[in-house]
């Protein structure tokens, strides 16, 4: 069974390891294992980072648990849509995905979103267009520096 709620301070170590793990172990077509740019990625994956995201008022910030253990991470910021939705590796393929991506887009409908936003890795990419989702159409300089800019109407 899988819950959702919303994540809590005491959250953060367990969220920012899952965080990590995901990035790390999950991402290696977006980063290619590239030291620099994985140390960039990660350098606000930390549990201080995780607490501020939690306390600023503008963000919905979710875990989930399966089988009793943290499975994701997931949240909605005011203005941006979808900003954070990671799974932890030994989580991948139970469904915790796309049961926060259902919470996460609930949340969006529920304050009058008409189209969801989020910014995809290489990896999640199919993820997200099984769900419907397509890359926006932004011109150059509105594109993401790494990621895909992708949308879905609600």
């Amino acid at each position: 069974m899988i819950s959702i709620r919303p994540a809590l301070t005491g959250d953060a170590q367990e969220a920012a390891a899952l965080l990590r793990r995901s990035i790390v172990e999950l991402c290696v077509p977006d980063h290619g294992n590239d030291a620099e740019r994985l140390e960039h990625w990660l350098s606000n994956k930390t549990p201080e980072h995780f607490v501020k995201w939690i306390e600023d008022p503008l963000n919905m910030i979710f875990v989930a648990f399966a089988d009793g253990r943290m499975a994701s991470a997931g949240g909605v910021r005011d203005g941006d849509g979808i900003v954070l939705n990671y799974v932890h590796p030994e989580s991948r393929f139970t469904g915790v995905s796309g049961a926060m991506m259902i919470h996460l887009e609930e949340i969006l409908r529920v304050r009058g979103e008409p189209v969801a936003n989020l910014v995809s890795t290489i990896t999640a990419r199919r993820f997200y267009e099984a769900r419907g989702y397509r890359e926006r159409d932004l011109l150059p300089e509105q594109r993401p520096p790494y990621g895909i800019a992708m949308e879905k109407r609600l």
